[in-house]
């Protein structure tokens, strides 16, 4: 569990942010780094292991209606890239996706 920062719902697959990265992006980051702001407009959601509400890029993350997380505990660890992962932005969660 998290901090909500940026309301909304998202389901996606985790990426770090290198390559060209999937459709549906949720990117999962230690650091909410302002050199990621450029990619916000194609992101489906944005986890960060810190991180407040009042940082640069959660602000963002709001003006682009882009559901956002921080404070999610080791999350580069627990969501790989290629998980699939709902960002929930409002209730500050995100979970991994059940199998089918």
């Amino acid at each position: 569990a998290g901090r909500g920062v940026s309301a909304g719902r998202a389901l996606g697959t985790a990426w770090d942010g290198e390559g060209a990265g999937p459709e549906e992006a949720v990117l999962v980051v230690r650091t909410l780094d302002p050199a990621f702001a450029p990619l916000l407009p194609r992101l489906a959601g944005l986890v960060a292991q810190t991180g407040s509400p009042l940082s640069h890029l959660t602000v963002l993350a709001r003006e682009y209606g882009v559901p956002a997380v921080v404070g999610a505990a080791d999350a580069v660890h627990r969501f790989p890239p290629g998980t699939r992962l709902t960002v929930d932005g409002t209730l500050g969660d995100v979970r991994p996706e059940e199998p089918r």
